[in-house]
């Protein structure tokens, strides 16, 4: 029994050692095979970081590369750059200069052309608003002739460059040429009025006595002759001429009586209606000359014929005509102001003007006295050596008489 126990005693000990050796040997071959496994991850690790390593290495060498050819590039660039700089700096001065000069030209255009802004509203609301007064534009107007001229003076000595600013002024100076004559002893404001189915001037006049308002015959003859108002005007050296009197179409002589520089030329017994008259004191009325003794007894220097009388001695003319064709019409302000009032008509854009608007033209601007000349195809308007009108026949008609200064 005792050695029974021992026995199987000492076959428990080798079973526990067998099985201690097996565990033994068993977490050592799984201690090898997790390391083995362990260490080929690590190794495969390593070997994807030195591949990463490479890589970011030649990344590296490619930027300092690139970093190396835009170095160079760059202080191409500012080599470049300096050059300019130093090419530039020698013109800035000259640069700076014109600069100058431009802002100064353009400061001296913008002065004229709000100055001439200003005259352009004048002419614009001078018909509605008040009577024409020339006295009080001629300061504004010789201050800003004497500007221009003065500006245009300046830029002839200007460089290419300020041939455009050159050019504006001069437009200016012209502008104002066409709507203005002024001299000490006749002033001329002539103003353009075009609406929907209206196209005409009025021209305001302040004469002197050494350039008083007169009357010129065709060819200076009174023998039925006639000749445009163009022709007359130049061959006078008038300024300011507008046609006359109407005449009869198979004489071609002026209607009523004609009177030249104070002398009776001839009487018209058909005609027994009063005729405009000029007084030698340079003042419009309306006469009646049937005799020679009703001329005698009249101080008349020029006689105009044609009709019918607008407004007398302030007054408005009753009127019956209301038909509507080219005009052409003469008022009185006061001594030595008048009003000269020529419509186009009978074509697109210019209907002409029946006798009631034109009469009410010439009370808006305060005449005296108004007279209705010879219209149609006889109306022309001259001004500065050029005919200002479009006649309605197309081309200017020869007349028989003009009025001009």
């Amino acid at each position: 029994m005792g050695r029974y126990r021992k026995r199987q005693q000492k076959i428990w000990l080798n079973l526990i050692k067998y099985n201690l050796i097996t565990l033994l040997i068993g977490g050592g071959i799984f201690y090898y095979y997790d390391t083995r496994s362990l260490v080929e991850s690590l190794n495969h690790k390593i070997e994807q970081q030195n591949q990463t390593i490479d890589q970011q290495h030649h990344a590296q060498t490619s930027l300092i590369d690139a970093n190396h050819s835009l170095q160079q590039q760059l202080e191409g660039a500012l080599q470049t750059k300096s050059t300019l700089e130093n090419e530039a700096t020698s013109q800035e001065d000259q640069l700076l200069a014109l600069t100058e000069q431009n802002q100064q030209l353009n400061q001296n255009i913008n002065s004229l052309s709000q100055q001439l802004e200003e005259l352009t509203k004048l002419n614009e609301q001078y018909v509605l608003e008040r009577p024409l007064s020339v006295n009080e534009l001629e300061t504004k107007y010789r201050t800003l002739l004497g500007e221009a001229q003065t500006q245009a003076s300046e830029l002839e000595t200007a460089k290419n460059e300020v041939q455009k600013e050159r050019d504006e002024i001069q437009n200016y100076y012209n502008q104002l040429n066409e709507h203005f004559y002024v001299k000490d002893d006749l002033k001329v404001k002539l103003v353009e009025t075009r609406t929907d189915d209206q196209h005409y001037w009025v021209a305001e006049v302040v004469s002197s006595d050494t350039t008083p308002l007169k009357g010129a015959m065709a060819n200076d003859t009174y023998n039925g002759d006639r000749e445009t108002i163009s022709s007359m005007a130049k061959r006078l050296n008038a300024v300011l001429a507008i046609n006359a009197s109407g005449f009869y179409a198979k004489t071609n002589r002026p209607m009523g009586a004609v009177v030249r520089n104070g002398q009776l030329i001839s009487l018209d017994s058909s005609y027994t209606e009063e005729v405009l008259s000029l007084q030698s004191d340079g003042d419009l009325v309306f006469t009646t000359v049937n005799t020679e003794e009703e001329f005698k007894n009249s101080d008349i220097e020029q006689t105009f014929t044609f009709g019918p009388i607008l407004i007398r001695d302030g007054n408005p003319v009753p009127l019956t005509d209301n038909s509507y064709h080219p005009r052409t019409a003469i008022g009185q302000l006061d001594h030595n102001r008048y009003i000269l009032l020529v419509v186009e008509g009978r074509m697109e854009g210019a209907k002409g003007m029946s006798l009631q608007d034109l009469q009410q033209i010439f009370l808006n601007l305060g005449c005296q006295t108004a007279y209705n000349l010879d219209g149609g195809g006889s109306t022309s308007l001259y001004f500065q050596g050029k005919l200002i009108n479009t006649p309605s026949d197309g081309n200017e008609r020869a007349v028989v008489d003009m009025i001009y200064f």
